[in-house]
C-alpha cells in the first residue's frame, strides 16, 4: 500500500527520520542537558578515583561504588521522563506498521543466513533507526 507512491522502502524511511526525529526533539526539550553532563563528570571522576583505591582501600572503595550507585540512578531518572514520552509515540505507531508495509519492503538481490533475500517492514525500521538515531541526536545536540 503506497501513501507517496514511491518504493515502501523510501516510505517507511521517511516515516522512521520523522518518528526518530521526532524522539530526538522529546528528548532535547525533555531532558536537563547540564544536568546530565555535571553528572556523567561526577561518574567519571568517581570511576578514576576507585581504580586509584580499590586494591589500598576495600572500605572507602565500597563508598566511592555507593555514590556511582547514586548518580547512576539520578541519571536514569532523568531520563526516564523523555524515554517513557518516546515510548508512546512509538506504541501510537506500531500498530500501523503492518497495515502500511504488509509485504516484504526492502528485496535483497542476495539471500542471508537466517534472514533470506528480503526485509519486512521491522527488519527495516531496525536498520535505519540506529544511523538515523545517531544522526538525528548528533544534530540536535542531544547526549544521553
Amino acid at each position: 500500500m503506497s501513501i507517496l507512491g514511491l518504493s515502501a522502502a523510501i516510505e517507511e524511511f521517511l516515516l522512521v527520520a520523522l518518528i526518530l526525529f521526532g524522539s530526538s526533539l522529546i528528548y532535547k526539550f525533555l531532558l536537563d542537558h547540564e544536568k546530565l553532563k555535571e553528572i556523567k563528570s561526577k561518574q567519571k571522576e568517581k570511576q578514576e578515583r576507585l581504580k586509584e583505591i580499590q586494591k589500598t582501600n576495600p572500605d572507602e572503595a565500597n563508598q566511592v561504588m555507593n555514590e556511582m550507585l547514586k548518580l547512576s540512578q539520578n541519571q536514569m531518572k532523568l531520563t526516564m521522563k523523555p524515554m517513557i514520552v518516546s515510548l508512546i509515540v512509538f506504541m501510537l505507531v506500531l500498530p500501523i506498521m503492518p497495515q502500511l508495509f504488509p509485504d516484504s519492503v526492502v528485496n535483497l538481490p542476495f539471500t542471508l543466513p537466517y534472514f533470506g533475500s528480503d526485509f519486512g517492514w521491522m527488519a527495516w525500521y531496525f536498520i535505519l533507526s540506529l544511523p538515523l538515531n545517531s544522526i538525528f541526536r548528533k544534530i540536535l545536540g542531544v547526549e544521553l
